[in-house]
């Protein structure tokens, strides 16, 4: 079910959700190249009757193209959200680039933030150690009119018709691919918070082999947190597959115990 809430200066936010209204809800953090709509990828979680809000960040979909001073704004308009479902207590799942996003809810609403699981998660990329590790050039002086050209010649140079149908794609490229420049230069810039001032349990997963984010700078970003766990796999950065994988080994097993 399709969302928009309003906030400031007019912005829209869009979300949606899925699953039981009455379930145990779990605020989804979506990577870069992803659409709010592909909730397939959560079927386990809606069968286990879990309500699934799915937020698009600024410039995806259809989220107001909103210029972030930092990650930590991500946790201000998201407590906005929260307040007006009226959310007493929920999880987070971060995917990929997710990541960096769900511990700034986990830093701005400590109280109420259980757990929260990350997938192949975007490590700290502020740290100028793990920055050491990080494969590909970093400028955090970029502009967003630089990242959106960096977006289109990484990803889309070479997008078909057949492409533009995936809702992953479509709502990716949205706002001349906004969505995914402001995550490429927030990403490495302060993010407004400490990961050794999140209280809440983090469980993290990620593939010994990843060729996109690698293991060592996960490894780093994991032991900034003061209460995390962190699991190894084999694979790729990113499948369904392992995907549905971490949500039933790790995300419904962790939920069934507490």
């Amino acid at each position: 079910m399709k969302q928009i809430m309003g906030y400031k200066n007019g912005n829209a936010l869009s979300y949606s959700e899925y699953g039981d209204m009455n379930g145990f809800p779990i605020l989804v953090q979506h990577g870069m190249i992803a659409s709010i709509y592909d909730y397939h990828l959560f079927d386990s979680l809606i069968e286990a009757k879990k309500r699934l809000i799915c937020i698009a960040r600024p410039g995806y979909g259809e989220s107001s193209p909103c210029q972030m001073e930092n990650i930590a704004e991500w946790g201000k308009i998201v407590s906005i959200l929260v307040d007006n479902l009226g959310l007493s207590q929920f999880d987070i799942l971060g995917i990929s680039s997710g990541a960096p996003y769900s511990y700034s809810i986990g830093y701005k609403l400590q109280d109420i933030v259980r757990s929260i699981f990350i997938f192949s998660g975007t490590p700290a990329l502020f740290d100028d150690r793990v920055l050491e590790l990080w494969p590909y050039p970093i400028n955090k002086n970029a502009s967003i009119a630089e990242m959106k050209k960096v977006a289109k010649d990484v990803f889309f140079s070479n997008v078909t018709k057949e492409d533009m149908v995936r809702n992953d794609i479509r709502d990716s490229m949205m706002n001349d691919c906004f969505g995914i420049a402001q995550d490429l230069r927030i990403r490495c810039m302060d993010w407004g918070f400490r990961l050794s001032e999140i209280r809440s349990a983090v469980y993290m997963e990620h593939s010994r082999t990843d060729k996109d984010v690698p293991f060592d700078t996960a490894e780093m970003t994991a032991k900034m947190l003061p209460n995390c766990q962190m699991e190894a796999r084999e694979g790729d950065h990113f499948s369904e597959e392992t995907l549905a994988q971490f949500i039933k080994n790790i995300l419904l097993n962790r939920q069934e115990n507490q």
